[in-house]
């Protein structure tokens, strides 16, 4: 109950007054069951956002001091970082851009700029770039000329990896194979930043932004499950940009029916869980799908890592039940979570 009162505090209008029974949930919590709580949204990188509203006045004294200070922390550790990687988008932009380069961006670095309440309430990992394949060489020398070193050991076919002074990662991508083929469907647009001092931005169009959005969740979903840091992008990025979204679009753009389904699941939770408003065409196609649950969210998050949709994850499994556990094994799962595992299937 606190968990799901929290995210539904988080997500909650400006103008929303909050209601006497949130109030009571955030009161009546022992100092455990926030404790437990927090460690659920710290592994969700959820709060700096819950922050972000426990520090208004009519929350903040119904919230135990020492939780109210983690999620403080938290909350400008995000901030602190945050302005760091907008300070060296802001250098890395500039050069590339003299030299006629216009880098795409995606994911965090737009999402916390442009959609979520403020820059330090959504957390940031890194900065994704996509670039034309011909541009490769010439980024990587204007990086060099930056300080910013090459991470061979992080390199594949599809992007290079570097790191700059300050600790900043950049994902640079000359190869997008999600989009390719698809080019001509203008999937990009130009947004004037709201942090200062950065040039105009390069971004996915918001069909586009969406479907990459799903795909990436969906790819990262067996090593981490579905974490709702990246599930709440989809809350900011409808609230924003949801009248251009258009089905048919979506329809040429998204790559699978997985892919499809696994959109479905997120709208229908979001619809469901929080009662998010979504554009009607949307909110039509997330009625024929079975939502996504916080319990289930809690699950899969416990469970990622193991693999069990794969043959090999239950050998794993088997293996450490046995004694054999490798080093890199996440904690062994509770019988519950195996048992309800193949019934969320």
């Amino acid at each position: 109950m606190l968990l799901r009162t929290l995210l539904q505090l988080s997500l909650m209008a400006p103008e929303t007054s909050v209601s006497e029974r949130s109030l009571q949930v955030l009161r009546q919590a022992t100092a455990s069951q926030w404790q437990e709580v927090l460690t659920v949204l710290a592994k969700h990188r959820q709060l700096p956002l819950v922050f972000h509203v426990l520090k208004e006045p009519q929350l903040r004294n119904s919230v135990p001091k020492a939780a109210l200070n983690q999620c403080m922390d938290a909350y400008f550790l995000s901030l602190y970082r945050n302005r760091v990687l907008y300070e060296t988008l802001g250098t890395a932009l500039k050069a590339v851009y003299a030299q006629g380069i216009y880098p795409v961006l995606w994911k965090g670095i737009v999402l916390a700029d442009q959609l979520y309440p403020d820059l330090a309430t959504r957390i940031i990992g890194d900065i994704d770039w996509a670039i034309a394949p011909e541009e490769k060489e010439p980024v990587a020398q204007i990086f060099e000329s930056l300080g910013f070193a090459l991470q061979p050991e992080l390199t594949t076919s599809d992007a290079l990896y570097f790191k700059s002074p300050k600790q900043v990662y950049f994902d640079v991508h000359h190869r997008v194979r999600l989009f390719e083929g698809k080019e001509h469907l203008s999937l990009t647009m130009k947004l004037q930043p709201a942090y200062p001092g950065l040039p105009t931005l390069h971004v996915l169009e918001p069909n586009a932004m969406l479907t990459h959005l799903t795909v990436h969740l969906g790819g990262h979903f067996s090593e981490t499950g579905p974490l709702l840091f990246w599930i709440l992008d989809f809350v900011f990025l409808l609230r924003q940009w949801g009248h251009q979204i258009n089905i048919e679009r979506l329809t040429r753009l998204m790559p699978d029916q997985e892919s499809w389904q696994l959109l479905g699941r997120i709208l229908r939770f979001l619809q469901l869980e929080f009662k998010e408003p979504l554009p009607p065409t949307l909110a039509e196609f997330a009625k024929s799908h079975r939502p996504f649950t916080l319990e289930l969210i809690a699950r899969e998050c416990r469970l990622a890592g193991w693999n069990l949709d794969q043959p090999k994850g239950w050998l794993k499994l088997m293996a450490c039940s046995l004694g054999y556990k490798a080093t890199q094994s996440p904690p062994y799962p509770q019988a519950k979570d195996l048992l309800l595992w193949a019934v969320d299937r």
